[in-house]
């Protein structure tokens, strides 16, 4: 593992860049600046940014009424079980609220996105921590801004789901993985010892108690590829798997033979039966690919980097004998392959394999590895495919702030024309010198472009378009008419969670007449939303009711969990 790039990097470097890449060298002086570094990236719209449907909102709501109900151990959205994921998130996410002075009465979604954001501030430090294990100081630290910057790692930052938290007690356990590897492939190094062990397993534990046995997939499928290429295993013995396993089964059976007998059985048919293996055998909800839709999806995921990592992957492929290399092989390419085989497939499910990318496209870039140039025509006409495909992309983000508000039929910020320059301007500089063989250079410059994206797209434009947030403006219609202090909304026609999430668990989605009669059993605190296909038979049913309503407002809207526009009535009794 030669640090012959960071000694290149300080040897060449102006003044300031040499005190940087001292900063950079030293392991508890990095990890600050890595941080802030990161959430230049991460909090534009962490704050702004409305509840998220629908598996964010179901999350929020479900912790939400965990403490309101006090119960620790079931997990319930309003009346219904919610038996999907195990209970670790709910506990984060109320601690993180207890922590942070919420309340369940008040519907602040970001108290609830806090675990989130710092399993990907801890992710991004356990892949730097990776990148100079492996690699240099220097990768790490670069590695972690890549990963930061990625499109796909800061829409899971921003959501109050599991994904983000899988993520680091992944990449936690893979760090303690790396340390057994590295010890037994270099025999001066020292074996790590029990706490290694120890975090290990217990990042195990919590990642079933996170996403159930997603965690064992990712690590278990690594722990496997690495001790094939090396042809032996006993060196995973340094874990020790026994002691292991059994803080295991007491970090997780306590809450398992709770909720089991809480559920009837009912958790494992759902989570384990339902929602894991029917996932591996067939399409869920809608959310199908064919294999390569992984590949496919990575050039949006790691925009702009997918570029480098892609132009140096022959390259990367004739250095797998070594060590560092053959180690991010086995971490990626089985877990990749099966990935692709599994029916049921949504970006998200890769997000474990892109700290390892992220390492790479570092490694590829300081070693100036990414390049066109290649005396085989095929892999220069994958090169041009791959510069392409990033330079279209790039533009579609940066002009995204003109064209999705007209789309939608929405007035343009004045900023998004400069916003647009610039990015797309940083993104064809960067992405030509990355083709032609300046990449350190080039990288430089895709970094300002994907800042500026991350800026613009959530910090300006994704909050302040009113129309893809209908529940957010029925909620402030509501709270604006309301005259009492826990007014109660009925639905028809609009049925997403982050509608419960805001307006109360009480809130109730039901039929139209059945709306009406709702109206009718308290006219000064109750309010009915009502879409236009409902309109009549709600209408029927105030008749029916006697019970005079009155509009209050109209509002045009977008569903974009369901693709479709939507016009919603919020009505109260006529007073």
């Amino acid at each position: 593992m030669s640090h012959s790039s960071d000694r290149v990097w300080k040897e060449a470097a102006p003044h300031p860049l040499g005190r940087l890449a001292a900063i950079v060298e030293h392991p508890q002086k990095s990890a600050p600046l890595l941080a802030f570094l990161a959430l230049l990236w991460l909090l534009p719209g962490f704050f702004s940014l409305p509840p998220i449907d629908r598996d964010e909102a179901r999350f929020a709501q479900a912790t939400r009424q965990m403490m309101e109900s006090g119960n620790l151990v079931d997990i319930r959205f309003q009346d219904a079980p919610r038996y999907k994921k195990p209970i670790g998130i709910y506990w984060l996410q109320a601690l993180a609220n207890g922590l942070s002075g919420g309340s369940p009465a008040e519907p602040s979604i970001w108290r609830y996105r806090l675990p989130s954001l710092a399993a990907a501030l801890a992710s991004l430090l356990l892949t730097a921590r990776m990148g100079r294990l492996l690699f240099a100081p220097g990768i790490g630290f670069l590695a972690g801004v890549i990963l930061a910057a990625s499109p796909l790692f800061g829409i899971e930052a921003r959501q109050a789901t599991t994904d983000m938290v899988q993520l680091a007690l992944i990449l936690a356990a893979t760090l303690a993985l790396l340390r057994v590897y590295l010890a037994e492939t270099a025999p001066a190094a020292r074996m790590p010892g029990w706490g290694n062990a120890l975090l290990f397993w217990s990042a195990i534990g919590a990642g079933l108690l996170i996403k159930g046995p997603v965690i064992l997939f990712f690590v278990g499928l690594t722990a496997l590829a690495l001790a094939l290429l090396e042809r032996r295993r006993r060196w995973l013995l340094r874990l020790y798997p026994v002691p292991g396993i059994l803080l295991v089964l007491a970090l997780v059976a306590p809450w398992f033979i709770a909720i089991m007998a809480k559920s009837n059985g009912d958790f494992a048919r759902q989570a384990l039966g339902h929602d894991f293996l029917g996932k591996v055998v067939a399409s869920q909800e809608g959310h199908g690919g064919l294999p390569g839709y992984y590949a496919a999806t990575l050039f949006l995921g790691l925009w702009p980097f997918a570029l480098p990592v892609g132009l140096a992957l022959f390259r990367l492929a004739r250095r797998r004998d070594e060590p560092p290399i053959r180690f991010c092989i086995a971490w990626l390419l089985p877990a990749w392959l099966v990935l692709e085989l599994i029916p049921t497939k949504l970006p998200h499910y890769a997000l474990p394999l892109y700290a390892g990318l992220a390492l790479l496209t570092a490694y590829a870039i300081t070693q100036n590895l990414a390049s066109l140039s290649s005396r085989v025509p095929w892999h220069r006409a994958l090169g041009w495919l791959n510069l392409t495909a990033t330079i279209l992309i790039g533009l579609g983000i940066a002009g995204i702030g003109l064209w999705l508000p007209t789309v939608l039929g929405q007035p343009i910020d004045v900023m998004a024309w400069p916003y647009a320059l610039v990015i797309a301007l940083a993104m064809l500089a960067g992405s030509v010198m990355t083709a032609y063989g300046r990449p350190q250079q080039g990288v430089v410059c895709l970094l300002v472009a994907s800042q500026l994206a991350s800026f613009m797209v959530f910090g300006r434009l994704l909050p302040n378009l009113d129309v893809l947030w209908p529940s957010r403006l029925v909620a402030e219609a509501v709270q604006a008419h309301a005259d009492c202090p826990a007014p109660r909304l009925a639905s028809t026609g609009y049925d997403e969670p982050s509608l419960v999430f805001l307006l109360g668990t009480e809130t109730v989605m039901t039929e139209p007449a059945q709306a009406a009669a709702f109206l009718a059993d308290d006219p000064a605190c109750r309010f009915a939303l009502i879409s236009e296909e409902n309109r009549a038979d709600f209408d029927a049913g105030a008749r029916k009711n006697a019970i005079a309503t009155e509009i209050l407002a109209q509002f045009d809207t977008f569903n974009y969990s369901k693709g479709a526009w939507l016009r919603l009535t919020l009505y109260d009794a006529a007073r």
